[in-house]
């Protein structure tokens, strides 16, 4: 019976440290561009406001049910 000497070696601890690497690049950009847009006002936001204030915008109170959908239970 043979014994195991050999592993995995040096190409693959370089592969995974490649992998961590680009994965920690990746998620820190998402987490730059997440930021930009929860930061971001929308285009024509005063006019936003002012339909906020005023109440004419749309409510969505139906809890977004499908206009003829019935209920079978």
């Amino acid at each position: 019976m043979t014994e195991f000497t050999g592993g995995p070696g040096f190409a693959a601890f370089v592969a995974t440290f490649s992998l961590v690497l680009v994965t920690i690049v990746l998620m820190r950009s998402l987490n730059k561009q997440l930021r930009k847009v929860r930061t971001a006002r929308p285009e024509g936001g005063a006019v936003m406001e002012s339909k906020r204030a005023s109440g004419t915008e749309d409510d969505d109170r139906d809890g977004g049910k499908v206009a003829g959908e019935s209920r079978d239970s």
